[in-house]
């Protein structure tokens, strides 16, 4: 692509939030042609990790792969973190709207905010602080409009969004050693082998189904190739030209084209209650990310 590469990063940053934020729309089409999330999920990595791998090889094929502790722990990224955050966001789908997931996800944000505290002792400044609380308000103010039987919807989404904090924190130590492609090649292919490991199990709880035609299947792969390789390599390569706080910020728009697919296509209702709340996370995030960003420049001048 040419032009200006802030605004091409730009472009591309808005690109991977929106090809991600089809992915529930695609897997409720999947879920209604027999599919249940583990199924789906199984299916999806199972088509996205080799078709990943070849996409390496013909770009970076001259690049090193990890080795040694750096491969295992890139690839225990992809088995717990990757894989159980999978499990969760799309299990959450299974029992609420989408676009209420979505937006209750994004608490991930604070989370992983407070968990840099915890761990890298990246202590949060007042203004962080005032981000985090109004993404708190929001997320509380929008869970508060499912129903009971949704409770273990918002559970979860939660668990899914405590997963992907983790995951981000932890793979900020190993992940910027190697470039993006290779880096989540290893990470699909370890959450392929965490959903092998879960199917391979004798447990009831965790059967697996998958799409009973050839049109729940084109789903399935919409979600590998669209929602899987394409937004995340469009991520990486915002990455590569605007750094992380803009491709984050411009991240937001994820759950905003959750719900807009949500309403349109899937008959989902959009409340006051969920526009408050969606609007309250999203420019908390959206505040919360430029803060971060000029902690690191101030740090690094």
């Amino acid at each position: 692509m040419r032009g200006n590469p802030r605004v091409v990063g730009i472009t591309l940053a808005l690109a991977s939030a929106g090809l991600y934020g089809i992915n529930p729309l695609f897997s409720m089409y999947a879920y209604d042609d027999g599919a249940n999330s583990r199924g789906l999920m199984l299916a999806r990595f199972a088509l996205a990790a080799p078709l990943l791998l070849i996409v390496r090889t013909v770009r970076v094929g001259h690049l090193r792969w990890p080795r040694g502790t750096d491969l295992l722990q890139i690839f225990l990224l992809g088995f717990f973190g990757f894989c159980m955050q999978s499990f969760f966001y799309f299990g959450a789908i299974e029992r609420m709207p989408s676009g209420l997931v979505s937006v209750i996800f994004y608490c991930f944000p604070v989370i992983t905010v407070l968990l840099a505290w915890l761990l890298l002792r990246h202590r949060p400044n007042p203004i962080i602080s005032l981000c985090l609380v109004a993404t708190v308000a929001g997320v509380s103010l929008t869970a508060g409009g499912v129903t009971g039987a949704q409770a273990d919807g918002v559970a979860f989404t939660l668990a899914g969004a405590l997963t992907y904090s983790f995951y981000v924190v932890l793979s900020s130590r190993v992940m910027p050693r190697y470039d993006g492609i290779t880096g989540l090649t290893v990470i699909l292919f370890g959450a392929l082998a965490g959903y092998i490991v879960m199917w391979a199990l004798p447990v009831a709880s965790l059967d697996f189904t998958f799409p009973s035609s050839v049109l729940g299947w084109g789903n399935v792969l919409v979600i590998a190739v669209v929602g899987t390789i394409m937004s995340m390599g469009a991520f990486f390569a915002a990455m590569k030209r605007v750094g992380p706080g803009p491709t984050a910020v411009a991240s937001t728009v994820e759950p905003v084209v959750t719900i807009a697919a949500g309403v349109m296509f899937l008959s989902e209702s959009l409340t006051g209650r969920t526009v408050v709340g969606a609007a309250l996370v999203i420019g908390a995030v959206v505040a919360l990310t430029v803060a971060e960003a000029r902690r690191v420049a101030s740090s690094v001048a």
